[in-house]
């Protein structure tokens, strides 16, 4: 069995010049590789670490006209996957420059694993990977139960609860690639709800922080929001 794997990548992991970050995308990706893929993606998280401003979670709330998709980047990984020891590894290696205690999980977020439905793949992956992750996040936050309206966008079994080839814009490359591994964060919520394009706008204003929300924009990291977003904060440059 030899399987070709790739990262889902919504925000920081693509730009931030860490150099853990930097290190993992020039050793273990493929970077110049990757593509642009539409994704279930918006501004939801408020980061302590982003001094209190939102970054991006994935939400299939974003699949309803209301809202709609936005783009986010698929990188394939360099390293052919041969087992699920190997699987395990690159899950691994995505969630340390992530910043998960272990590796894969912390509490306020998880790696996630989304298989290719249309290839085959042994039936002992989808068993190991559950096996590994349900005594991790079976009782996880990022489960989103006070957000009954909409299904979590994570399983309790590790896996990710997105579309696969609907939402990407290069099918042909898409296609070669078994699995795709993503990192999945809580929402805050505000009674239950996202926090609006106005509220996260406020947010930028209040903390004097729009280093995240412009990166993600100048890289193709893009949200239904953003529209809403820049007519609320200062006319900053796109532009380097």
């Amino acid at each position: 069995m030899t399987l070709r794997g790739g990262v889902i990548i919504i925000g920081s992991l693509l730009w931030d010049t860490k150099k853990n970050r930097q290190k993992w995308r020039e050793n273990d990706l493929y970077y110049k590789n990757g593509f642009q893929a539409y994704l279930p993606i918006r501004y939801g998280r408020c980061s302590t670490t982003r001094r209190n401003t939102y970054t991006m979670v994935f939400s299939n709330k974003c699949y309803s006209r209301r809202y709609g998709l936005g783009t986010g980047w698929i990188l394939p990984i360099r390293a052919e996957t041969n087992s699920f020891n190997d699987l395990k590894v690159e899950a691994k290696k995505m969630g340390k420059v992530e910043g998960f205690n272990d590796g894969l999980s912390n509490n306020w977020g998880s790696v996630a694993l989304l298989l290719n439905p249309n290839n085959e793949i042994d039936n002992s992956i989808s068993a190991e990977w559950a096996k590994l992750m349900s005594s991790k996040i079976s009782n996880h936050s990022l489960l989103i139960e006070k957000l009954k309206s909409e299904k979590s966008p994570i399983e309790s079994n590790g896996f990710l609860a997105i579309r696969w080839q609907e939402e990407v814009t290069q099918k042909k490359k898409i296609e070669k690639l078994d699995f795709l591994i993503a990192t999945v964060t809580s929402p805050t919520l505000i009674k239950g709800r996202y926090p609006t394009a106005y509220r996260i706008a406020d947010a930028m204003k209040k903390a004097k922080y729009y280093d995240y929300f412009l990166r993600n924009m100048r890289h193709g990291i893009i949200t239904f929001q953003d529209e809403k977003i820049l007519r609320r904060i200062p006319k900053i440059g796109l532009k380097e």
